[in-house]
């Protein structure tokens, strides 16, 4: 039950504040023109910063486990490159093509990561996490906008693909605090107080947009896309890559974040991203609503499964 509890609180409070902007939508409170234009201020400046803080605050130095780094990054690519094969034989619609690709791999390890292994193992074992995730969030976010570029419409260019990963604020958002880390840069005070700020409001601006944005009669045309997606994400994925992660010797601590890397619900980002890049935006918010409001029992059951089997 504390398992059930700790993954209900982690969850909960992002699917309360997507049905917000539901609410807001449904009582004429902004226009549909409105939210479209805040999505694109969200886009490219909250998440930006968001996706830049969160690099910058990480500490490289310590807790660096290679084995783990190596086992997550090979393990996202290779869910971006079977979601390539898999995808395009499920829908011939390049919008719906980008976005499901995108939630192969598109985990959303920045919200869970944190409360998650701070409650299962307690605040000293979140070196690793932060690690791994001053990798991962850029290595994500460039696969998304490569997700969605190669469907984008007409004929896929690999010199177009990468101009606009390279082009993307969410990749030059990462990269930037990338680039923080090795010159080990500091802002100033003011200034990390008021990105701070910026970075803790991007996430909530995002889900009630998103709820604010959402066409809820158009997802029943994408019954089947919706169900492929949550299916892979919070089932066959994690069955296969933690089991592996276990053959391969992983306990305690990493394996722990290798079930979130790979069981955590698709990112809210997916969403936003593929509002402004000309994907399926009511397929991308219908797959993070359902893998989010799933993965409250998904993640228990996995972790009342690994929990049982003596593995953490």
């Amino acid at each position: 039950m504390e398992n059930l509890i700790i993954a209900v609180n982690a969850v909960l409070p992002m699917f309360l504040i997507i049905g917000l902007g539901v609410l807001v939508r449904q009582s004429h409170i902004i226009s549909a023109e409105a939210v479209r234009q805040a999505n694109g201020m969200c886009f490219k400046v909250f998440i930006s910063i968001l996706l830049f803080y969160n690099v910058y605050t990480s500490d490289l130095s310590s807790s660096f486990n290679g084995k783990l780094l190596a086992f997550c990054v090979l393990g996202i690519l290779a869910e971006f490159l079977a979601g390539a094969l898999i995808v395009p034989r499920i829908t011939k619609e390049p919008p719906a093509r980008g976005v499901m690709l995108q939630a192969f791999f598109r985990t959303n390890i920045v919200l869970l990561a944190v409360p998650i292994i701070t409650s299962l193992f307690g605040p000293e074992s979140m070196g690793q996490a932060a690690v791994l995730l001053a990798v991962a969030v850029p290595l994500v976010n460039v696969l998304s906008v490569a997700a969605l570029e190669m469907h984008r419409g007409g004929r896929p260019s690999p010199k177009k693909i990468l101009r606009g990963v390279a082009a993307n604020s969410l990749v030059l958002g990462a990269l930037a605090g990338i680039l923080a880390l090795a010159v080990h840069l500091r802002l100033p005070a003011v200034v990390e107080s008021a990105v701070r700020s910026v970075a803790n409001a991007a996430t909530p601006l995002a889900l009630v947009l998103m709820g604010a944005s959402l066409d809820f009669s158009k997802l029943r045309s994408s019954v089947r896309n919706l169900s492929i997606c949550v299916v892979s994400r919070l089932i066959v994925n994690p069955a296969l890559l933690v089991a592996l992660a276990a053959a391969l010797g992983f306990r305690g601590v990493a394996l722990g974040i290798i079930l979130l890397v790979f069981a955590a619900p698709v990112a809210v980002n997916s969403y936003t991203m593929a509002l402004q890049m000309d994907g399926d935006a009511n397929l991308a918010g219908g797959i993070v609503l359902l893998t989010t409001a799933l993965s409250c029992f998904t993640l228990f059951l996995w972790i009342w499964l690994l929990k049982s089997l003596g593995l953490f």
